[in-house]
């Protein structure tokens, strides 16, 4: 036997101080500088993101960073007017169960790293590795590797950029 459950309606003159959100499920809400809101899709409706990585091959997660991109894909809200911004195919299982083989994972080029996220280290000869950022530690970036566990010293001088990965897609 199934139950049903009927609300009261609302009065017509009854006042909320909580209010009602008309949104659909595929679009971000965010408020503008007037405080009205506003909606935006999660994705841009162009294959305008670069797809800069391509796998090298390498069992701690190594790819390639190319100048010229190797697909184009959507962008994401959080990197739309974001000047700069790809994303690269992870490689390999050093990052489960955060990151799988051929994921796809968003850069911000400027986004300053914080600690326990995820961060895209490009090295001064264009390779690059997606780790857990730890810190900097005089002329050292400390990262955090998953699989298996371990932690990986970068000195200073061999490290290009070091970028957020903001979001990723699953393969």
């Amino acid at each position: 036997m199934t139950q049903s459950t009927t609300l009261p309606s609302p009065t017509p003159n009854a006042t909320s101080s909580i209010p009602t959100l008309n949104f659909h499920p595929n679009t971000l809400t965010s408020k503008t500088n007037e405080g009205r809101l506003k909606q935006s899709p999660p994705f841009g409706t162009l294959k305008d993101l670069p797809i800069r990585g391509r796998a090298q091959g390498g069992d701690e997660g190594n790819l390639s960073l190319e100048e010229n991109p190797i697909d184009w894909t959507y962008r994401p809200a959080d990197l739309q007017g974001v000047h700069g911004a790809f994303a690269v195919f992870v490689t390999g299982d050093s990052m489960i169960p955060k990151y799988k083989d051929q994921d796809l994972a968003y850069i911000h080029p400027s986004k300053k790293p914080r600690r326990n996220r995820f961060v895209l280290v490009e090295t001064m000869d264009h390779h690059g590795f997606i780790k857990q950022f730890n810190r900097w530690d005089k002329d050292t970036l400390i990262l955090k590797q998953f699989n298996p566990e371990k932690e990986i010293h970068i000195a200073r001088a061999d490290v290009r950029k070091v970028m957020m990965v903001i979001g990723s897609l699953d393969a």
